[in-house]
């Protein structure tokens, strides 16, 4: 087996967390983050994370970079909820990564996540702008809602909430990743996990601000006009959202409950109808589509509208 030795930058070997003055250090396991130390196993993991970070161009390369291994390594989760903006106002823009059927940016358009934001918000500047885990279980959040995100936020065990605060701007990007597992996995301590966070947040605020803002109102809007563009029906809409995230005919077939048949024939009448020949140009043509509308639709436009000459 070949090997190749990399000198890796000092700070990649020693990493120093940083402490508020107003969330003092009050244990022995708190004081051990303060010394933390990668080993080469995750020096390795977090140079290749960094390296497809810089390669991020649009939502779809997002979603792959955070389900990748490197990335789940750190931080096992299956929802990445992002908000950013004017927190003492409330004015948000949100972002939601998943690969749940039905848990999308555009949904929370009819359905919002604020109970959650907010005391996940709460809890973070309380701990001086440091990772918090927490149980979703332990904010009631629409506990009467059947949609699809609420339903999902039901099923999670886990949730770290951890953020970016830009001094020039003094405004935050927080991010809540839930999970259905423990965060504690893979042998690691609650120190060395919660130690190696604001790098690896740095790194997931960098992704987030390397593509545009998909527009939150009007969303759920733009998922329909986008399936008038590409000409297709709600069900074959519904099988080529889940070809973008990755997923295998049996396993539309199953999520949709129609036969591994049924989807074989949804997937060649898409391909014909938006003009594409495999699973890849036809997650780049639904992402360009959605897109397209959601600009339109934002600029008062339709997205059913030629483009003017």
């Amino acid at each position: 087996m070949h090997t190749v030795q990399v000198k890796l930058p000092r700070w990649m070997g020693v990493y120093e967390a940083p402490w508020s003055a107003q969330a003092p250090v009050k244990s022995a396991a708190a004081l051990a983050l303060k010394s933390f130390q990668f080993t080469a196993e995750e020096s390795a993991r977090f140079l290749r994370i960094v390296s497809e970070c810089n390669r991020i161009r649009r939502h779809y390369d997002i979603y792959r970079w955070l389900g990748s291994d490197e990335v789940q390594h750190f931080i096992p989760h299956e929802i990445l909820l992002s908000a950013w903006g004017d927190f003492a106002s409330w004015e948000l823009k949100l972002d939601l990564t998943s690969g749940i059927a039905g848990v999308r940016t555009a949904a929370l358009a009819q359905c919002r996540v604020d109970r959650l934001l907010r005391q996940a918000y709460a809890r973070w500047i309380d701990a001086g702008r440091s990772p918090v885990v927490f149980k979703p279980a332990e904010i009631e959040s629409a506990p009467h809602c059947h949609c699809t995100i609420h339903a999902a936020l039901r099923d999670m065990r886990s949730a770290l909430v951890h953020g970016v605060h830009d001094k020039r701007s003094g405004r935050d990007s927080l991010f809540i990743a839930l999970g259905a597992g423990a965060f504690t996995t893979k042998g690691r301590s609650m120190q060395r996990f919660l130690a190696c966070l604001d790098p690896l947040f740095a790194q997931i605020d960098a992704a987030f601000r390397r593509v545009p803002a998909l527009p939150l109102i009007g969303a759920g809007s733009a998922l329909r006009e986008s399936s008038s563009v590409l000409e297709l029906s709600a069900r074959e809409l519904e099988v080529l959202e889940s070809i973008c995230h990755g997923k295998t005919n049996l396993d539309i077939a199953a999520a949709l409950e129609i036969s591994p048949f049924t989807v074989k024939n949804h997937v060649q009448r898409i391909f014909r109808k938006i003009g594409v020949t495999n699973r890849t140009q036809a997650a780049a043509r639904y992402a360009e589509a959605v897109r397209e509308a959601a600009t339109r639709l934002a600029e008062g436009g339709s997205a059913a509208q030629p483009n003017a000459a």
